[in-house]
Formats: C-alpha cells, structure tokens, sequence
C-alpha cells in the first residue's frame, strides 16, 4: 500500500516565520538549515499523519497551526519595526 504524502501550509508558515526572524543578513548555510528543519517537520507530520487522523481532522489542523504561525510572524514583523511616530494633532 503506498502513502500519499500532504504538503502542509504550516510548515510553509513556520519557514516563513524562521526566516523573517533571522533576517536577510543569514547566511546560505543558514537558509539550507532552514530547508532542511522544514523537511524534517514535514516528514514527522507525515509520519504522524495516522495517529493524529485517529484525533483530530488533519485539514482543520494544519489550517488552524498556518494561522497561528502566519499571526506570529505579522506580530514578529509589528514588533521589529518598533515604535511609530505619530504627526502632533493641528
């Protein structure tokens, strides 16, 4: 029997979240850090794909944890670009 592997918009997410906090300063040895965490991430979610079905609805899941990462990552990005100077009211 052959397993169908599902891409997974949360670690799409996660990626995004671990390369914006890094910045653009990082290094290629970084970013293939980076590609490789996914990968792993992505085949333990897989790997786990028939206990968690058993629980919860993978679809559902996966959507619920993209929109997690993606708020923190808009938190991430509100939180670096620090304080903002408001115009004196006329």
């Amino acid at each position: 029997m052959e397993e169908t592997v599902m891409a997974f918009n949360s670690v799409t997410a996660l990626q995004g979240l671990v390369n914006q906090s890094l910045g653009k300063a990082d290094t290629p040895t970084v970013q293939q850090g980076i590609s490789v965490g996914g990968l792993v991430l992505q085949g333990v979610l897989a790997a786990s794909m028939s206990k968690l079905a058993e629980h919860v609805d993978i679809t559902a899941f996966d959507a619920a944890l993209t929109k997690t990462l993606e708020g923190a990552t808009d938190l991430e990005r509100v939180i670096a670009a620090g304080p903002v100077t408001q115009a004196p009211a006329q």
